[in-house]
């Protein structure tokens, strides 16, 4: 019962975070301004306004340096026991090497649940070991919004790509694609499922409806 309760109340939380994410993107349409996020301690640039505060999962994509320490040195003994020792030790070095062959590979490191403050400028990430990092949307190269699967993944000029992961991903992936994108934002297929909702209820004449500005989560 237990894994069936949790089951049930992930679910709702995902169709209520889902249905935020349509709602921006429908207050958003009608060209509406976010509301700003009054932030206490966080310092942000001039003109710059907070628009989102929330938690996710963050990774980075890089590769290790492949540097590794090798073992070795002047054996002496008996032959029986010096070459024995000497084996030990291109073992250990084969295997070190190996490691940090695959060290080298390019992998989603630095995996950890993180604090994130979207605005009008950047995303910003507090890692406990670094403090806040700050992603600008002008140095933004590549951007994939994956709603759908709770993921969004950007590239950037001169640092290693990001991925954000959980629940906040749909209501991200609007405000991002608004930001990134310019007047372009609703033509990302990535949040299309977001999106043509309220496209729709302009068709249908819905253009006029008067609409609350969508809940924020961490403002509540």
């Amino acid at each position: 019962m237990g894994k069936r309760k949790d089951a049930a109340l992930l679910a709702e939380q995902q169709a209520a975070e889902w249905q935020l994410g349509q709602d921006w993107a429908k207050w958003l349409l009608t060209g509406n301004e976010p509301q700003p996020l009054t932030l206490y301690g966080i310092i942000l640039e001039q003109g710059e306004t907070a628009y989102l505060q929330t938690t996710v999962n963050y990774a980075r994509l890089y590769g290790g340096t492949g540097v590794y320490n090798q073992s070795g040195g002047m054996y002496f003994g008996k032959p029986g026991m010096v070459l024995g020792l000497m084996a030990a030790t291109a073992a250990v070095n084969a295997s070190r090497r190996s490691a940090a062959r695959r060290d080298m590979q390019l992998l989603w490191r630095d995996l950890q649940e993180v604090s994130l403050i979207a605005t009008s400028n950047r995303l910003m990430c507090h890692l406990p070991a670094r403090g806040w990092l700050s992603f600008d949307y002008s140095t933004v190269t590549e951007f994939y919004p994956d709603p759908a699967n709770w993921t969004l993944t950007f590239g950037f000029q001169n640092s290693e790509p990001l991925r954000l992961v959980g629940l906040p991903v749909p209501t991200l992936s609007v405000l991002s694609a608004w930001r990134v994108m310019g007047s372009r934002w609703t033509t990302e297929p990535g949040i299309a499922a977001l999106v043509q909702p309220a496209q729709q209820q302009q068709v249908s004449g819905g253009q006029g409806e008067q609409r609350q500005l969508p809940r924020i989560p961490g403002q509540d």
